[in-house]
């Protein structure tokens, strides 16, 4: 699986380092597949340029994983090619892979389906752990730059105070450091944005995961005896 802090934000020494590949899949609604799922809610995309890539990874991860033979990625990516979702459809699939594997039933392919969101469940899970983990290591930084910079302020006018001699020049570096103090949220801003946007996507692209295999589970269940 490939470390999700490249995923987050990618650290200096890792800058070369060959990336692996994750695993676990989505298709995003509309995205151009083909496939059609009007029984399942929508994801807003517009607001998140991060959904798409997560989507990505686990419509991968999930083809990485395919078990061998005939199993119900197989009959997915059936029905997902064929446009559209109806009793027709899923009975044509159904036949299709029994020419391919004549054990195959409605309840294997359901506990297959099974496996597979547990899967994409498993990734989920750790691209919030580690998400999570890295937006609270930016978090402490900026409290651990913030704390420094006002003990600095705060020394600087006792400083003040006590060599009037010296005002001026201590006056100017007090005036640098409160800049300081006060750029440091946006210094660590664009780098929390991202995280949490990546965050959100994560939950919006496991969502839509779960809904589209939900969906395909669901009709096997209703059209294929």
């Amino acid at each position: 699986m490939k470390s999700l802090k490249h995923l987050f934000i990618k650290d200096d020494s890792e800058e070369d380092q060959p990336e692996e590949k994750i695993a676990f899949p989505v298709v995003e609604p509309g995205s151009g597949t083909g496939f059609n799922q009007p029984t399942t809610p929508s994801v807003n995309t517009s607001s998140n340029p991060y959904l798409n890539e997560i989507i990505e990874v686990y419509e991968k991860g999930l083809e990485s994983i395919n078990m061998p033979g005939y199993d119900f990625y197989d009959f997915y990516q059936a029905v997902k090619a064929a446009g559209a979702q109806n009793e027709a459809i899923y009975k044509m699939a159904f036949q299709m892979g029994k020419t391919m594997d004549s054990s195959i039933t409605s309840t294997k392919l359901s506990s297959d389906a099974e496996y597979y969101i547990s899967k994409i469940n498993e990734v989920y899970k750790t691209y919030s752990e580690k998400g999570g983990q890295k937006l609270n290591g930016l978090e402490a930084e900026l409290t651990a730059e913030k704390e420094k910079l006002t003990g600095e302020v705060n020394g600087i006018e006792a400083d003040i105070n006590k060599m009037r001699q010296q005002i001026m020049a201590m006056e100017q570096k007090l005036s640098e450091t409160r800049n300081d103090l006060a750029k440091v949220t946006n210094k660590y801003k664009p780098q929390q944005d991202v995280i949490k946007l990546k965050l959100q996507a994560n939950d919006q692209a496991m969502q839509v995961s779960i809904q589209k295999l939900n969906s395909i589970k669901e009709a096997i269940t209703k059209y294929i005896k």
